[in-house]
């Protein structure tokens, strides 16, 4: 809904209520006295995370001006900025529910919100300079950006599944497997996979869009092979997957933003998050139900050569995308 939304409306009005659910959560979740107000407190986050996160991509895309080459530094930028967030919260979190002189409690986040806001202020104020009627929001995105939205959503389905089965298993699975039970060793493992990821988003300018996402697949395959293979969680086999990961994201919205006409930048960004919202919650429901009957480590592991399937299908035909774009005729 906020994607479409912020195509009508001031896109950092949308910014604000999100960043005002977030400090919600982050109260809910400082007081929670039970699971209860834990889910309740992940429903808040979920709204801010939904309300902002299309309406600041697009905001950035905005201000990059029409130079392809701008909109695809934006985007860099923004996935840049959304891969160190992830690294930088479980971090926090291990080291403070392993050293931090109250672990189960999280009132440590409400002195950001105000930088947030203060950020969030002086953006543009509304989507192409000037508000339009809202329609009633759905699921699409127009037929010039069909074709490649399709490709990038795919791969970024992958990659977040694995970013999201790893963010999920990966805590236990390295205590397990390390037979410690260091609340910030497990956290540190999480961290050194998407900050790789966050590096290499940097590091990838050099690359078109559409070769970042092939050469990720392929990436991201072999380091899920790893996994596979030795059934363990080790430092090549979180490098390795980070990069895949890094690759894949930075590449595939890269993409499609340069060519999404600015009245519809919203609605097609809120498109894709909802596509890799789907790849980082879902197969991790699958990796819960095969745990019950085979074990953490193997249900892991399952659910990850599916996935180095699926990327080895995939990556074909993002190299056939290449040729046909590079020969039109």
């Amino acid at each position: 809904m906020a994607g479409p939304l912020s195509d009508a409306v001031r896109r950092r009005l949308l910014i604000l209520s999100g960043l005002v659910a977030f400090l919600a959560g982050d109260v809910v979740f400082a007081l929670a006295s039970d699971a209860g107000w834990l889910f309740a407190a992940r429903v808040l986050q979920g709204l801010g995370m939904g309300a902002g996160a299309a309406a600041a991509q697009a905001m950035l895309n905005d201000s990059a001006g029409q130079d392809a080459c701008d909109q695809r530094r934006a985007s860099r930028t923004a996935t840049a900025c959304v891969t160190f967030g992830l690294a930088l919260g479980p971090l926090a979190g291990g080291l403070l529910a392993q050293y931090g002189p109250l672990p189960r409690q999280r009132a440590v986040r409400g002195p950001r919100h105000g930088c947030r806001r203060g950020g969030a202020a002086r953006g543009p104020h509304a989507a192409c300079g000037a508000l339009r009627r809202w329609r009633q929001p759905r699921l699409g995105v127009p037929p010039v950006v069909r074709r490649t939205f399709l490709i990038a959503g795919a791969s970024s389905f992958l990659a977040w599944a694995v970013l999201g089965m790893f963010s999920a298993v990966g805590p236990s699975l390295v205590s397990r497997m390390l037979g410690s039970a260091n609340l910030a060793v497990a956290a540190g493992a999480l961290t050194l996979m998407i900050a790789t990821s966050g590096f290499v988003q940097f590091g990838a300018g050099k690359l078109a869009p559409t070769a970042a996402q092939a050469i990720g697949l392929v990436v991201l395959a072999a380091g899920l092979a790893l996994l596979v293979v030795a059934n363990e969680v080790g430092v090549a086999w979180l490098v390795v997957t980070g990069t895949g990961h890094g690759l894949v994201f930075t590449g595939a919205l890269a993409e499609f933003t340069v060519v999404t006409p600015p009245a519809e930048r919203g609605a097609v960004i809120g498109s894709y998050y909802v596509v890799s919202y789907l790849g980082l919650g879902g197969p991790v429901i699958g990796v819960g139900l095969l745990s019950l009957a085979q074990g953490l480590s193997a249900a892991t592991v399952l659910v990850a050569a599916v996935v180095v399937v699926c990327c080895l299908v995939l990556a074909p035909l993002v190299f056939l995308e290449i040729r046909r774009c590079a020969n039109p005729q």
